[in-house]
């Protein structure tokens, strides 16, 4: 596992429709809900769809159709991103870190909780307050606008032209927004996490809070009966942080990159969440292992950290290994080729014979091995 501090990542909280993400240094995949995004990362929605990229609990950029944005800065107080093409809406709910928003002719900062709407064609910055105030930036000063207030922006940016004009009416976004606003409130009033921690309004929509002997709170997932973390996902592996868990599950991406998880025999699997209030970033709440047989590794597994789990010389040593479903495997070569399909399970409080504690190898370094002597 690679730890992160939390202001270092954002992630994709809503795709409705479709949408993609170009990582930096290249490559362009599919955006899923949950995905991470680290700085050089750019998400873009395609015609019909949007998507909705979380800070923190209070701040979120929202994408339009047709729309193109890159992440161009995650340290707590230089939070940025850049718009490329499209229409995007910042909610800031509370006084929170809210990012610059950098548009081809100025830079924009939300100074007060509001709805920022900017929208840029083809050179043109065109900016609408909702709610709030904003500062616009140029070599010539700073611009204030307040609730009400438009602006459109033209010409390079060593000197743009900004021209005032009326209020827009409201729109469909608008009313998008509005809705995604209303659900984190909500979310919000029943909070019992770090408040640094985004993504809690899946936890409220698709669980329930609990109380463990010796853990406190906890969160118990609603699912179908014998379902197990780390079951349903994929992992993807990404320079910088290795082995990233990327879940199927709605309201995966606390659970899988904070805190930990418990097995209780009277409520099934919850996940315990972290106690700290500004909790580190993980890749994954999860411990690999391999399965050698013949000196070879014929499968790659997995299972789920405990509370406050140090690193085990052992996996039988590991609290949750003979929970029921803990232990996931997958063939060496079905891992690499992306085929989280044919994920099995070994019968619970069995420990597969000859598993060790390792890391799989990159990709890269995997393919790069000759096939005989290959792990």
């Amino acid at each position: 596992m690679v730890f992160l501090i939390a202001t270092l990542v954002a992630h994709v909280s809503v795709v409705d429709g479709r949408a993609a993400i170009v990582r930096a240094g290249g490559g362009a995949v599919a955006a899923l809900r949950n995905a991470p995004l680290l700085v050089g990362d750019t998400l873009l929605t395609h015609r019909g769809s949007r998507a909705e990229i979380q800070f923190d609990p209070n701040v979120a950029v929202r994408l339009d159709q047709s729309t193109r944005v890159q992440i161009i800065g995650l340290a707590y107080g230089r939070r940025e991103v850049r718009v490329i093409a499209g229409s995007v809406a910042a909610s800031m709910l509370r006084e929170d870190d809210a990012p610059k928003i950098d548009t081809p002719p100025v830079g924009l900062q939300p100074v007060k909780p509001g709805l920022y709407r900017v929208t840029v064609t083809a050179g043109q910055a065109d900016i609408d307050v909702r709610r709030g105030t904003m500062m616009i930036r140029t070599p010539n000063g700073s611009q204030v606008l307040t609730p009400g207030e438009t602006v459109s922006v033209t010409g390079p940016s060593a000197q743009p032209d900004l021209h005032y004009g009326s209020p827009q009416p409201s729109d469909a976004f608008d009313a998008y927004n509005a809705s995604r606003d209303a659900a984190i409130l909500a979310a919000q009033r029943e909070w019992r996490l770090p408040s640094s921690l985004a993504g809690y309004v899946n936890l409220r929509e698709y669980g329930s809070w609990i109380t463990l002997k010796s853990y406190g709170i906890a969160w118990r997932p609603r699912e179908y009966p014998g379902w197990a973390p780390y079951r349903l996902g994929r992992w993807f592996w990404r320079s910088g942080t290795g082995w990233v868990w990327i879940p199927r599950e709605s309201w995966g991406w606390l659970p899988y990159h904070y805190g930990a998880w418990k097995y209780d025999v009277r409520q099934g699997w919850c996940w315990i969440p972290p106690r700290s209030r500004f909790p580190a970033w993980s890749a994954s709440t999860a411990i690999f292992f391999a399965l050698i047989r013949h000196g070879r590794t014929q499968s790659i597994g997995w299972l789920p950290l405990a509370p406050g789990e140090p690193f085990r010389s052992t996996l039988g040593s590991y609290r949750n290994a003979r929970s029921p479903g803990a232990i996931t495997l997958l063939a060496v070569g079905d891992f690499y080729a992306g085929l989280f399909s044919k994920l099995s399970a070994p019968p619970p409080n069995r420990i597969p014979a000859g598993a060790r504690l390792e890391e799989p190898p990159s990709p890269r370094r995997y393919h790069s091995v000759p096939s005989p002597s290959r792990m």
